[in-house]
């Protein structure tokens, strides 16, 4: 397996993206779109941290600065508490999934035979569906009344059942975007590594393991950070899907959120839960970038 080896630890040497690092004319092309983006994502976190300082409640006149209040609030806050445990969950299943599941299917159909387009619009469709219609979709199929739901016991009626079918139909629609992601990685690949490995008597599994998952590796860390991100702040489906019901058993933190914020319209709790959503997606973003350095730094 020498070749094998030798072949991983060269690949970087083998894939270069930009010849040219010190050239600031790519930086240039999207300094404008990133200082708008930039900028309305700063504005919207400050306004929303001094909303975070406030008692806004739209049932009341007026607006008083209470501090920290909130934050000791949503601390000693056991139903936000259960919220944060439900949405673990469910954002390390569903990433988990799409990413493994995205990755196979995607060294799959990275292959040639017949019918290869087909079947990669049909794992992508789902990807492409609104999130609303795809929760109204397996609704329907999952009620106790309906063919599938009859058959799989009416998942949606109980508190473990609704969680697993929220996960696998998120899962369901992640797939495609995960697969995508990684086949345009798999197809930058030099084939000349996996010929060598041949020579060097490595199967298939070997090849995948040795050589496509370290190559892939970075583009997997890309699909979970924006796996993770999206699904925490998932609102439509699970909305869509089970309403966060029954008996809470699938509200997270994102529809805990909405719901304070747009139902019972407590601005000002629902802005600083906003808040520590932010710092989470934050926290857990860097934590895989240091994982996938540590990874990187070991191979």
């Amino acid at each position: 397996m020498g070749v094998v080896a030798a072949a991983t630890v060269a690949a970087a040497d083998r894939l270069p993206i930009d010849k040219r690092p010190g050239d600031p004319f790519p930086y240039l092309l999207v300094a404008p779109a990133a200082v708008l983006v930039g900028s309305f994502t700063i504005l919207s976190l400050i306004f929303t941290g001094i909303i975070s300082l406030t008692d806004w409640d739209v049932a009341r006149r007026g607006i008083s600065f209470i501090g920290f209040n909130n934050y000791v609030r949503a601390f000693f806050d056991e139903e936000l508490t259960r919220s944060w445990a439900r949405s673990v969950v469910f954002v390390l299943s569903v990433t988990v999934l799409s990413a493994m599941i995205g990755f196979l299917l995607a060294v799959a159909v990275n292959r040639k035979f017949q019918g290869q387009g087909i079947v990669r619009a049909m794992i992508v469709v789902p990807w492409v569906i609104s999130e609303l219609a795809t929760g109204v979709f397996w609704m329907i199929l999952l009620m106790p009344d309906a063919p599938l739901g009859a058959v799989t016991g009416g998942p949606l009626t109980t508190t473990k059942g609704a969680m697993f079918a929220l996960i696998m139909v998120e899962t369901w629609r992640s797939i495609g975007f995960a697969m995508v992601i990684v086949l345009a990685s798999l197809q930058a690949i030099d084939e000349s590594l996996y010929e060598a490995a041949r020579i060097d008597g490595a199967s298939g599994w070997q090849q995948t393991w040795l050589i496509t998952f370290p190559l892939v590796s970075p583009s997997l860390l890309v699909v979970s950070i924006l796996l993770m991100i999206g699904n925490f702040n998932l609102v439509t489906i699970i909305i869509a899907l089970t309403g966060g019901g029954p008996i809470d058993a699938t509200t997270t933190v994102a529809l805990h959120m909405y719901q304070h914020s747009f139902q019972y319209f407590h601005i000002g709790y629902g802005s600083t839960i906003a808040i520590l959503m932010s710092v989470a997606n934050v926290v857990a973003m860097l934590g895989f970038i240091w994982l996938q350095r540590g990874y990187g730094a070991r191979n």
